[in-house]
């Protein structure tokens, strides 16, 4: 496996994983509407997602160096442009429709209070569109390499 694999595999897990644990965390809250401590576990949660990714990726890296085979840069290089293009292209949806819904919000007067627990609830939608964009392109990505 290539360590371009190595590390798509570990983001990809990793990410599910992490961001997974911390959404259940937020819909627990929210349900509760106690928002006091999640700054505290987003932060939590980056610091847990980059030193996993780079702990993880640099020791299988370095167990297995002498193992790892090198892919050819085309066919790599393709998939991986092909994924962050879909990838971009839902990023941008996402963004879309929630600038749709406020603007269908604001033709019928409907206030939405982005004040407290509305910013909070806000944030943590912006962040699951850049999660899933995220591991989308992950996903994809190892989808798309050329298989040997």
């Amino acid at each position: 496996m290539t360590h371009r694999k190595t590390h798509l595999w570990i983001s990809l897990i990793v990410g599910v994983v992490v961001w997974g644990a911390y959404f259940v965390h937020f819909v627990q809250q929210a349900a509760r509407q106690s928002f006091g401590d999640l700054p505290f576990w987003f932060l939590g949660a980056l610091v847990v997602v980059v030193a996993a990714e780079t702990v993880a990726t640099g020791l299988i890296a370095w167990l297995f160096r002498r193992r790892a085979r090198t892919l050819e840069e085309g066919p790599t290089l393709q998939a991986a442009l092909k994924a962050s293009h879909v990838a971009l292209m839902l990023l941008i949806a996402m963004v879309l429709i929630a600038a749709t819904a406020l603007a269908v919000a604001s033709l019928f007067d409907w206030s939405l209070d982005l004040s407290g627990r509305g910013a909070v609830i806000a944030a943590h939608i912006l962040l699951a569109m850049v999660v899933v964009a995220e591991l989308l392109r992950a996903a994809l990505t190892l989808a798309l390499l050329p298989r040997r």
